[in-house]
């Protein structure tokens, strides 16, 4: 109850775009009195409640970075917006499809308690990155069911690939989501492994922004492989890509935030690399195997820690949005 109103009051006090360099004056004064917490929050503002110039943010986001290790983070788990969470595992995989050459093929994937073993390892671990890199202002909360029917269809023709489709998983996960509402939906199906070949997938994984289906929830479709996470990879990695695109997806469409807020997870590029559409203030170095580091860039640099705790898939009824108004003037 008490970080609901704080968020309200914090929501009235913000409902009028505040002015840049009235916040940038602000932080300067609080830095020069060596009150490191009040600084980073008047930067902040300049992101997240401020009609600002990327100018302006670009220096906003270099003094966040250089002040944030100076400022604790939330550590109270109950004092964190919370974000639900459905993983849904589907046990046991029968399917087959015929290919160009009329040649049949059956598979039987099964997830093991060592698959189900790998995959809760990872979901923890999404949950740590999403908590730590948010500081603390939001928490993952996972519920983990695993599903034994097994399912039979996927998304596909021919040869492939195939998709474990929302529409072909929704008849399994009813059941789970009629009296419930997440935010975001995960449904992991072994690909490889077991018996028969490897299926042909198209990705490996996928992500629907918000689907009527799950109740306006986000979906992530998981063709799951045993060799997850990949060599050099992150226990979590691949989650937090697929999620920070739905992350994306809900700052612009239901907070109102601008576009040009957030990047995409997909936008991360190499040190020295200039390719049009990249985060042009982080550079991955040519020995990393993984990205992490970035998506950890997007979530502490670009989204403030108020962006954090309004973070949210869906409005209450009446409840404006908090980043309408402080968009470029038109």
């Amino acid at each position: 109850m008490r970080t609901a109103v704080l968020a309200a009051l914090l929501l009235s006090a913000f409902s009028q775009a505040m002015d840049p360099a009235e916040q940038r004056a602000k932080a300067l004064a609080a830095e020069g009195a060596r009150d490191w917490a009040a600084a980073l929050s008047s930067w902040e503002r300049v992101i997240d409640r401020c009609a600002s110039t990327e100018e302006q943010r670009v220096e906003a986001r270099a003094r966040i970075r250089e002040l944030r290790p100076k400022v604790p983070p939330n550590a109270d788990p109950q004092k964190a917006r919370p974000w639900k969470v459905l993983a849904a595992l589907f046990r046991h995989l029968k399917f087959s499809w015929t290919d160009n050459q009329q040649k049949t093929f059956e598979v039987h994937k099964t997830i093991s308690e060592e698959d189900e073993k790998k995959i809760r390892r990872s979901l923890e671990s999404f949950a740590g990155h999403v908590s730590r890199f948010s500081g603390g202002m939001l928490r993952l909360d996972i519920e983990v069911k695993v599903l034994d029917e097994p399912l039979t269809k996927l998304h596909g023709t021919g040869k492939g690939p195939f998709s474990p489709a929302p529409h072909l998983l929704m008849p399994h996960l009813e059941p789970l989501v009629k009296d419930r509402t997440y935010d975001t939906v995960m449904a992991y199906v072994k690909y490889n492994g077991d018996k028969g070949p490897n299926v042909p997938a198209p990705f490996v994984a996928a992500t629907f922004a918000s689907i009527r289906e799950v109740k306006g929830a986000g979906f992530i479709m998981v063709p799951w492989h045993t060799n997850y996470p990949f060599p050099g990879e992150t226990d979590g990695e691949m989650e937090l890509h697929e999620w920070l695109h739905q992350v994306d997806w809900m700052f612009r469409h239901v907070l109102k935030y601008p576009d040009e807020r957030v990047p995409s997870s997909d936008q991360g590029r190499f040190e020295g690399e200039n390719r049009p559409g990249g985060d042009t203030e982080y550079g991955r170095k040519k020995g990393e195997t993984t990205w992490i580091r970035f998506y950890q860039h997007i979530m502490e640099d670009h989204v403030t820690r108020q962006m954090w705790s309004e973070a949210a898939m869906r409005l209450a009824p009446g409840e404006t949005p908090p980043g309408e108004g402080i968009g470029p003037k038109k």
